[in-house]
């Protein structure tokens, strides 16, 4: 049974031979990176589109702004794969603050007639950020309660 090479085999026996810490820190580690992979490129959608302006940023405050999140993802990500209980509500809120701006930001204004931004790309992108920083937001929860994470 070892042998046999399916995906759910492989998958289930992996995770057998992890700690609980170590497997909610993965969980929490693929979603972030899954969500970062989401994120980039919908955040170079927002600078097409003219997001930044609609906030009163100029284009060097737009680029520094994107600088600063992009060393943020990867300070949360590196917490969390040293097991830092910051570095897990980090990615929570990160998760959750996406979500969030997601949909009200753009939902509302892919409901309304006409194709949004690029069409079905910019909108599956804005959906899977959706769905991903939701993940990211309850895996995150989970694993604080679930998990003794170091306490710096």
């Amino acid at each position: 049974m070892g042998k046999r090479v399916g995906r759910q085999l492989v998958t289930s026996e992996w995770l057998k031979t992890m700690d609980k810490t170590s497997r909610f820190r993965n969980l929490v580690l693929i979603n972030g990176t899954i969500l970062v992979g989401v994120a980039i490129p919908h955040l170079i959608d927002d600078f097409l589109y003219g997001i930044p302006a609609e906030f009163g940023l100029t284009n060097i405050q737009a680029q520094i702004s994107a600088g600063v999140f992009s060393v943020l993802l990867i300070v949360i990500l590196s917490l969390v794969a040293r097991d830092r209980r910051w570095g897990a509500i980090g990615a929570a809120v990160l998760g959750g603050f996406l979500a969030l701006a997601g949909i009200l930001k753009h939902v509302p204004r892919m409901l309304q007639p006409g194709p949004y931004w690029s069409g079905p790309f910019s909108e599956i992108l804005i959906l899977l950020l959706i769905l991903s920083g939701i993940s990211l937001l309850i895996i995150s929860l989970v694993a604080l309660r679930a998990v003794d994470w170091t306490n710096t």
